[in-house]
C-alpha cells in the first residue's frame, strides 16, 4: 500500500523511488536467523537471498509490511551518595520511574484492515548512504565514487534516475564481495518534529513536583533488518559462544577492523511508516499544516497524560496498557480520610489503595526524586 508521493515533504532526502508493497500482511519470516540482543536488529541469512534477486526483492517487500514499534518513554532518575566502610562516598543512580507507551497502533489509519501510510523507498542520488561500500557515499556522478566490480556495487553506472529496489537487489546478488549485507530500515517520519510533545511530557512530570532528572524519548524497536550473505565468517559473527570467546580473549581488537573493512553494506532501502505528512492545497500545491494517519501528538497527550502522571507518582517501571487508561479515566483514588472514617466497611485493598493515594499527595506537596 502506498500513497501519493506528491503529498510528501520534498525536503526529505530519501524520497524519489517508491515501490508498491504487497497487499497482504505477513508474519515473521521463516528465514529469521537470529535477533541481535544488543541492537535488536533482525538478522536473516539464506543462500537463495544471495543469488536470487527476484526472491530478495519479494523478501524485502514482505518484511516492509511489518511495522516498526515506536514507544513513548518517560524516565526519571536521581543520584544518591552512599558512604562505604572506608569513609569513601560512592554515587549511585536510582531509577524513580520508567514508563513506556507503545505507539504502534497509531501508525494505522484503519487497524482492522491494516491501512496505513507506509511507503518503501530507495535512496536518491544525493543521499550519503552505503551503496555496497564500506563508507557512506553519494551516487557516482553526484559527488560519489564508482566502486566498479571490486567495490561491492557491481556494474554501478552514472544515471540521473536513482536505482529502484529491483536494481539494488540485482547489484547485491551480482556483488563478488566475500562479506556483504543488505539492510532495511523502518522509520516513523512526521512524529513530534517540533518537540512539543516532549516538552509537554516534561512539564507533566514537573507538575508532580518531581526534582530529579527527566528523560523523555521516543525509541523505535524492530527498526532494522539485516540480510547477511551465507558464509562461514558471517555465521561465526552471529554465534553467541564465538562472540564471547572473542570478547574474553580480546581477539575482537583484531576481528573488528577486519569485519568493518571487509563487509560491503547496502543501506539503500527504507520503509517509511508516516505518522503525519504535510497537507497540500490540491490547486496551488502549497503546504497547509499537517494531516495525521490517526491521532496527532496533542491527541496522544490528552489520551495518556493522566495515566502517565498516575504511573509516575506510583513510581511504576514498565509498559502502560488499556487498563491504565481505564483506571486513569474512571474512578479516582479513594482519599485516606474516607477510609479512616469507614474502616469497618472497607477492604484491605481499599486501605492499601488509599495509602498509595496519601503518599502521592505527600509527593506532590513536598517534592520527591531530588539528589541525596
Amino acid at each position: 500500500y502506498t500513497d501519493e508521493p506528491s503529498s510528501l515533504d520534498p525536503k526529505h532526502n530519501i524520497t524519489t523511488t517508491v515501490t508498491p508493497l504487497l497487499a497482504d500482511e505477513s508474519g515473521h519470516s521463516p528465514l529469521l536467523f537470529r535477533r541481535d540482543p544488543k541492537t535488536g536488529a533482525e538478522i536473516h541469512c539464506s543462500r537463495r537471498l544471495d543469488t536470487d534477486p527476484v526472491f530478495l526483492e519479494s523478501h524485502i517487500t514482505s518484511l516492509a509490511q511489518s511495522p516498526p514499534r515506536p514507544y513513548l518513554r518517560v524516565r526519571g532518575t536521581h543520584t544518591e551518595s552512599i558512604r562505604k566502610r572506608d569513609d569513601k562516598t560512592e554515587s549511585k543512580t536510582v531509577v524513580d520511574f520508567d514508563v513506556r507507551v507503545e505507539l504502534t497502533p497509531y501508525l494505522y489509519r484503519d487497524i482492522a484492515t491494516r491501512r496505513s501510510w507506509r511507503e518503501l523507498r530507495t535512496a536518491d542520488n544525493f543521499s550519503k548512504v552505503r551503496r555496497g561500500t564500506v563508507f557512506p557515499t553519494r551516487a557516482p556522478g553526484f559527488g560519489g565514487r564508482s566502486s566498479g566490480a571490486r567495490g561491492g556495487a557491481a556494474g554501478e553506472e552514472v544515471s540521473k534516475e536513482p536505482p529502484t529496489l529491483r536494481e539494488w537487489c540485482h547489484r547485491y546478488c551480482a556483488s563478488h564481495a566475500g562479506l556483504k549485507t543488505f539492510s532495511l530500515l523502518r522509520t516513523v517520519p512526521g512524529f513530534d518534529d517540533d518537540e512539543r510533545l516532549k516538552a509537554r511530557l516534561e512539564d507533566l512530570v514537573r507538575a508532580t513536583n518531581y526534582r530529579g532528572r527527566i528523560d523523555v524519548s521516543f525509541p523505535v524497536h524492530d527498526s532494522t533488518v539485516e540480510i547477511y550473505n551465507t558464509c562461514r565468517v558471517n555465521r561465526w559473527r552471529q554465534t553467541t559462544w564465538i562472540r564471547w570467546l572473542f570478547y574474553l580473549t580480546f581477539l575482537w581488537i583484531f576481528a573488528w577492523p577486519y569485519l568493518f573493512f571487509r563487509t560491503k553494506r547496502f543501506e539503500v532501502v527504507e520503509a517509511e511508516w508516516a505518522f503525519s505528512r504535510r497537507r497540500r492545497d490540491p490547486q496551488t500545491g502549497a503546504a497547509r499544516g499537517r494531516e495525521y494517519v490517526s491521532l496527532s501528538e496533542a491527541d496522544l497527550y490528552n489520551m495518556w497524560a493522566r495515566a502517565i502522571s498516575k504511573a509516575v507518582l506510583e513510581r511504576r517501571q514498565g509498559e502502560l496498557d488499556q487498563r491504565d487508561l481505564r483506571d486513569a479515566e474512571g474512578r479516582q483514588d479513594t482519599s485516606f480520610e474516607d477510609v479512616l472514617a469507614g474502616i469497618d466497611q472497607e477492604t484491605t485493598r481499599g486501605l492499601v489503595r488509599a495509602g498509595v493515594s496519601a503518599m502521592n499527595v505527600v509527593n506532590r506537596h513536598f517534592g520527591w526524586g531530588e539528589d541525596r
